[in-house]
């Protein structure tokens, strides 16, 4: 089974602490950042990062098993070397092996060094800008081909702001070059925009979203996307 999330964001404290896991007393917003500032700590101290992370490595184990392929697309720390290392010491604790992970990179990896993107090459058997792959459902049928990245597709970025929380760089135009432009009849599966709404921007606009964000904190396999969501994604159905 094909399984696909996007915007882990390990040992990231800031996206922790919107995401729930601020220390009693700090903000699960943009202000905790002045909040950490105001009380001279870093803003690691005043967030369960950890914790955080620990939650998202149990629940993908607990989906997502050694048979298994697992399709990370995009950001799976802030993009600092700490980060960056902290987060491959926790993909070494996925139950599946290297030879099934996949990245697709992210912004946060958008510049990433030589030396990082051999640590990245490290933990998974391949890492790209961009994937392709194809999702059948839950009886091994009815195949479909999908586009794999990070971004929505390219003319989103010119949307109107989509329903939901959402990325504050969601739109940003530095990143439009990085996304795909739209086909027709063509699923993508993307994240970024950390949207709760796998159909953000739409139904029948041929993309769905399947960060972290939009599948309450877990991963989403092709089944439940072919048999659940397709008709409801695709315009040719």
């Amino acid at each position: 089974m094909k399984w696909f999330t996007s915007d882990l964001h390990f040992a990231h404290p800031f996206v922790a602490a919107l995401r729930g896991y601020a220390r009693p007393g700090y903000a699960r917003d943009e202000s905790i950042k002045q909040q950490a500032e105001h009380d001279g700590r870093q803003l690691k101290d005043c967030v369960d990062w950890r914790r955080h992370d620990a939650d998202i490595i149990r629940t993908i184990n607990t989906y997502v098993g050694k048979e298994d392929e697992l399709y990370i697309l995009g950001d799976i720390s802030s993009g600092g070397t700490w980060s960056v290392d902290q987060a491959i010491m926790r993909i070494q604790n996925l139950h599946v092996p290297r030879k099934r992970r996949h990245l697709i990179l992210g912004n946060h990896e958008l510049h990433s060094s030589t030396r990082t993107l051999e640590k990245l090459a490290s933990v998974f058997v391949e890492v790209g800008r961009v994937g392709i792959t194809e999702i059948r459902d839950v009886w091994g049928n009815n195949p479909h081909t999908v586009f794999l990245s990070h971004y929505q597709w390219r003319e989103d970025f010119t949307q109107s702001k989509p329903l939901g929380a959402v990325s504050t760089n969601w739109n940003a135009p530095e990143l439009a070059e990085y996304a795909i432009p739209r086909m027709n009849n063509t699923l993508l599966l993307h994240g970024h925009t950390h949207a709760h709404d796998p159909l953000e921007f739409g139904r029948h606009h041929n993309e769905i979203n399947v960060g972290l964000d939009a599948w309450c904190f877990e991963p989403v396999n092709e089944a439940e996307l072919v048999d659940n969501w397709l008709q409801t994604a695709l315009s040719n159905v």
